[in-house]
Parts: structure tokens; sequence; C-alpha cells
């Protein structure tokens, strides 16, 4: 599958089959994960594998933002002590955002790539997660992703198209389309 079809197919998924996901899947996302983008190089990115299904469910227990029954997840979290020591406050309080957040999307793309569904969760208690999975005090989680097989794809929803967000040396000059 090219880069531009994943972008283009990818959906966020909600429903999911109660199959396992491999590990050698799991290991290519997060592969690609650490091969993202980072703000001077600073790679804040920690990743959290959660398979266990006790451990899937009491975190969707905290995190209204997750659908369905995932067999897993993947906790993205930020390692604020490296993101400072090597990019100050601007490192810690947005580097690290930015960065997770690519990393994430790699993340999607791969899974979509292999025949996974995901979806980026961001409304979950993080103080609870935390605690969960023992995340240290340096560390903080930023996104959770839902990784599974559909059990159905929603259809793709509607964006605004691109003579409604692109432009051409000034934002008051509509990109001209060919």
């Amino acid at each position: 599958m090219e880069v531009y079809e994943a972008a283009l197919g990818r959906r966020s998924v909600r429903s999911f089959q109660p199959k396992a996901v491999p590990t050698a899947l799991i290991q290519k996302m997060l592969e690609a994960a650490r091969w993202a983008p980072s703000a001077s190089n600073i790679q804040p990115w920690k990743f959290i594998v959660v398979k266990d299904p006790s451990m899937v469910d009491m975190i969707r227990k905290v995190s209204p933002g997750i659908f369905g029954k995932p067999t897993t997840l993947i906790v993205v979290c930020s390692d604020q002590e490296r993101a400072y020591r090597l990019g100050g406050e601007q490192g810690r309080d947005y580097f690290t955002i930015v960065d997770t957040a690519l990393a994430t999307e790699n993340i999607v793309l791969v899974a979509h790539s292999l025949g996974l569904a995901t979806c980026i969760v961001k409304s979950f208690a993080a103080s609870a997660v935390s605690e969960l999975l023992d995340i240290p005090d340096h560390a903080r989680p930023e996104l959770i992703v839902t990784v599974g097989y559909a059990r159905e794809v929603p259809k793709p929803p509607p964006k605004l198209t691109l003579n409604e967000v692109a432009y051409t040396d000034r934002f008051r000059n509509q990109l001209e389309m060919k």
C-alpha cells in the first residue's frame, strides 16, 4: 500500500473483532513510530503496549474516548525529563506534543497498511492511566491508540475541500487548482 493511499484510506475504527494482534505487527508499528520526525531529535516518546484483556478493560473504564473492545492498546507517552534536558521548556511543553503526535500518525498509517484498524484517543484520565501502567512521574501519557481488526469500517467523514484550506504565498490567495 502506498503512503498516499494509507493516508486517505485510514479511518478511526471503534468496533473491533475479538482477534489478537500479532506481536510482529505491533513491532512494525512501533518501529515506524521510532522513526518519526522529532524536534531537535529529542525523541521524547515511550510506548506501552497493553494486551492483557483485564488491563485493557481497566484502561477503557477511565477512558471515555475508547469505544468498542480493542484487543490491544498502545499508550504513547512523553518523557518530560528527557525533553526538558534536551530542549528546555519548549522541548517539554511543546515539542513533546508534536513529536508524540507524529509518532502516533506513523503508528496508525502502518497499522492501516498491515490490515489493522486504529483510533487515536485523547479522552482519558491521565492520572488513572499513569497509575494503572506504573508510568513514572517524569513521563506523561499523551495519547492512546486502540488497535485491532475492524468489525466494521466507517465511511469517510466529510472533509473541507482543498480550496477551503490551502493558499499560495499569502493567506488570502486561494490555491490554484489544476
